[in-house]
């Protein structure tokens, strides 16, 4: 099978908190003709094939996962973003700015849950708590880089992804 950097960007992507909550905020929003138009926008902003988009966003169809096994700091990139997940919906209860996540709010507990996941087997409280904390620098190092290499967006940058789509929308009907 062979693996295709736009394959895989796709993939991250999907299965990311941004995959997650642009199809909401997307469908949410828009209908008909706007829809079309927003998810052309995503796709052109994002570098992704329309109709690959479009199934995705409408139809909710995720890609497979390219590889037979996932590289680890892909593994550690959907952890964390999987965390994010799990971590937003938890705060949205107690309050609604998991959104604007500017300090680093859920982003750093996402980062500590991911890496205690991803230790398997470690019996020893304090071998257990070395480890996290040597994991969690190389954690937030490899979540920047997959992020970066992929133009991913994250949970910072979501907002202003978001906000490029509504504004390109709103002056396309004038």
């Amino acid at each position: 099978m062979v693996k295709t950097y736009w394959e895989v960007k796709f993939f991250l992507f999907a299965n990311s908190y941004s995959g997650t909550k642009i199809p909401f905020y997307i469908k949410g929003k828009f209908g008909g003709m706007k829809l079309a138009k927003a998810i052309k926008r995503l796709s052109d902003i994002l570098g992704f094939k329309y109709k690959q988009t479009a199934d995705f966003i409408i139809l909710g169809i995720k890609p497979k996962c390219p590889y037979h096994r996932l590289p680890n700091p892909l593994r550690i990139y959907l952890e964390i973003e999987n965390e994010l997940s799990k971590l937003t919906e938890e705060k949205l209860d107690q309050y609604s700015t998991a959104l604007a996540d500017y300090q680093r709010q859920l982003l750093y507990p996402a980062i500590e849950r991911a890496v205690g996941n991803l230790l398997e087997n470690v019996e020893d409280d304090n071998k257990f708590e070395r480890l996290s904390e040597e994991k969690f620098r190389s954690a937030i190092y490899t979540y920047y880089k997959v992020a970066r290499k992929y133009g991913l967006p994250t949970m910072r940058n979501l907002p202003f992804l978001l906000s490029i789509i509504r504004i390109t929308n709103d002056t396309d009907e004038k």
